[in-house]
């Protein structure tokens, strides 16, 4: 059970299926080799999680995103790292950031900026040595990759990357005050794409009846 739900929750996050596709139970035990018990719970699991949704008499489908859920969750996001900075002001000391990804093909630049982003939320979270908080940060992670493997590959990237470069840069430099700014501001930046990615998500959208 435990292999099947990780497996289609990593399919469902790297966004393998389109937004909107409707899940088969019956193909996906078929294509995991599985019975469709283990299938269909690890579906009402990730139902759980926010991850997918369930439809009356028809089943399991992708998510759609919304405008008002993504920004929520970055905005929850953004109060999360925040307070992860603030609560170490009085004893900032630099931390222990990300190298490259050796095993990653440099063609692969968006995936990787994507990656980065999220790794370096989840370190910025642990700075506040609060375990819920890691994990918190993880879900929205999770649920908010799509819209930033878009933005990560779009025309946007290369000021992404610069923001970035900075946050770290501040972080490494042991300067609380000046991560808080970055942090900001790299957010923000972020937050005021969030309408064009999710319209264009929706036009491309799965109509599966």
């Amino acid at each position: 059970m435990a292999s099947v739900y990780s497996k289609l929750k990593e399919l469902v996050v790297d966004f393998q299926f389109r937004p909107g596709e409707h899940l088969h139970i019956n193909e996906l035990s078929t294509t995991l080799k599985v019975s469709v018990t283990p299938v269909r719970e690890a579906l009402i699991r990730l139902t759980d999680e926010g991850l997918i949704t369930t439809q009356p008499n028809r089943g399991f489908f992708t998510k759609i995103p919304d405008l008002h859920e993504i920004d929520d969750l970055y905005g929850l996001l953004h109060m999360v790292l925040r307070s992860s900075l603030e609560a170490r002001k009085d004893d900032f000391s630099a931390a222990p950031l990300f190298g490259q990804d050796a095993d990653m093909a440099a063609s692969d630049a968006t995936r990787l900026l994507c990656i980065q982003l999220e790794r370096l939320h989840e370190q910025i979270a642990r700075m506040s040595l609060n375990r819920e908080l890691v994990r918190l940060t993880r879900q929205c992670n999770e649920r908010t990759r799509y819209v930033r493997l878009i933005d990560c590959g779009s025309r946007h990237a290369g000021q992404v990357r610069e923001q970035l470069s900075a946050l770290v840069a501040a972080l490494k430099g042991s300067s609380a005050h000046q991560a808080i700014q970055e942090l900001d501001r790299l957010l923000h930046s972020q937050r005021t794409r969030l309408t064009s990615i999710v319209r264009e998500v929706v036009s491309g959208a799965a109509i599966d009846f």
